[in-house]
């Protein structure tokens, strides 16, 4: 209840565009504080929506927006213990869809209906791009494992919640449709608190890496910009 009264209480003071500057020096200007939560504030600008923390931002900041450390500590334990219910449901979800896979593919469990039968994934078409692929939902993950070695891989960190991330999504998509050089992994934080955004530090999306024909990163996008990812691409595909 009370870092609900906190999140209404700080509702008024948001709907006009200004800049901040951490204490460490990065700026983010011309920015819309679209939310303020216990632990920090959620920016937005036309290029990409950011989460800045309260303990990366000037005392003043944190006194305008009533940064309580006690009530952070307790909003990030909240959030973290939200996350991790969310993956032990998602866990025995992909479990139990294992053994359904093993009884049908072992001949333990008929078909009842033609719409029951699990299909293979549909193989990538020759001279016509490859395969999206989203490789996690808010989870940790090793990007290297994912990588289309031999070919430029672009690795996009969104959320479904996220304006300019759906702007970019068709044209990184139609980009790896369409061209059998590059391949396309998606990562959805889900929120800022998720072990993925952690392990990445995930502060700005949406946020594209572009990695070489040899698995090495040639360069980070932050925001809705395709012709600066396209540059990258260009780029990797030349050895970066």
């Amino acid at each position: 209840m009370k870092i609900l009264t906190f999140l209404i209480l700080c509702s008024a003071s948001v709907a006009f565009a200004e800049d901040f500057k951490t204490i460490d020096g990065k700026e983010y200007k011309n920015v819309t504080v679209s939310r303020v939560e216990p632990d920090g504030i959620v920016l937005i600008s036309k290029s990409g929506i950011s989460k800045v923390y309260f303990t990366e931002l000037p005392k003043e900041v944190q006194e305008r927006f009533h940064y309580d450390a006690g009530q952070a500590a307790a909003y990030s334990a909240e959030q973290a213990a939200s996350q991790e219910a969310f993956q032990t449901q998602q866990a025995e979800l992909r479990r139990k869809l294992a053994e359904e896979k093993n009884r049908y593919w072992t001949g333990q469990e008929p078909v009842k209906n033609p719409q029951d039968k699990l299909r293979a994934p549909a193989a990538v078409v020759a001279g016509r791009g490859q395969q999206v692929e989203v490789i996690s939902h808010g989870a940790p993950v090793d990007i290297t494992k994912h990588l289309a070695l031999g070919n430029v891989t672009v690795v996009d960190f969104y959320a479904d919640w996220c304006g300019p991330c759906k702007q970019l999504s068709p044209s990184l998509e139609q980009m790896a449709r369409t061209d059998p050089e590059i391949a396309l992994r998606k990562i959805d934080i889900v929120n800022w608190n998720t072990a993925v955004a952690k392990q990445h530090n995930i502060h700005s999306i949406p946020q594209v890496n572009v990695y070489n024909r040899g698995g090495r990163l040639v360069g980070t996008v932050v925001g809705a910009s395709v012709e600066e990812v396209k540059r990258y691409v260009a780029q990797a595909k030349t050895g970066g």
